[in-house]
């Protein structure tokens, strides 16, 4: 009995989901209490709550931003009729979550291959709830881009980075020097 036991448990525990280690895996989520820094003042438009960042800039037109390259959205939990600022701090995660939408696109808009009836193409996104003392109406930073599904994963966390630039710095929790 005490062996079928023993062999259970071996059994369950080899079922155990061990995150990724390696922070250049797609498959790696920023764990909670990783911290992301803003380094400068950020602007939200009026009547807006959420500004785009892309390559390191903040991103007022969506018509400048490139859906398939890496690009974040910096939000807040109040959409107001001013702009609002916010301040250089550091913001710690809450959570990361990962989630894929589908994206349909006006045939006359996708430079693909696939027929307008195809596959739709993919919105690969993570989530970092964040939370500051000194500004709590900061909400989140979705980092995402459109993909191809046959193609789509999520983002590294080099590419995060590389979109956020050095308007806001991503430090992992529990990895040193990461």
């Amino acid at each position: 009995m005490k062996i079928i036991l023993l062999i259970s448990c071996l059994a369950l525990a080899a079922c155990q989901y061990v995150p990724p280690r390696d922070i250049s895996s797609p498959f790696f989520s920023p764990p909670a209490g990783s911290t992301l820094r803003l380094t400068r003042q950020l602007t939200i438009p009026a009547n807006d709550a959420g500004v785009m960042i892309q390559y390191g800039q903040p991103q007022y037109s969506s018509w400048k931003l490139d859906q398939y390259y890496p690009h974040c959205d910096f939000e807040l939990r109040t959409r107001a009729r001013q702009q609002q600022v916010v301040e250089p701090d550091t913001f710690t995660v809450t959570r990361t979550v990962r989630e894929i939408e589908n994206v349909l696109l006006a045939p006359a808009i996708v430079a693909s291959s696939s027929s307008a009836n195809g596959p739709p193409h993919e919105n690969y996104m993570t989530v970092l709830y964040l939370h500051s003392d000194r500004q709590p109406d900061v909400l989140r930073m979705t980092c995402q881009y459109w993909e191809d599904p046959s193609d789509g994963q999520h983002l590294a966390i080099k590419q995060i980075r590389e979109a956020l630039g050095d308007l806001f710095i991503l430090e992992l929790a529990g990895l040193a020097g990461s």
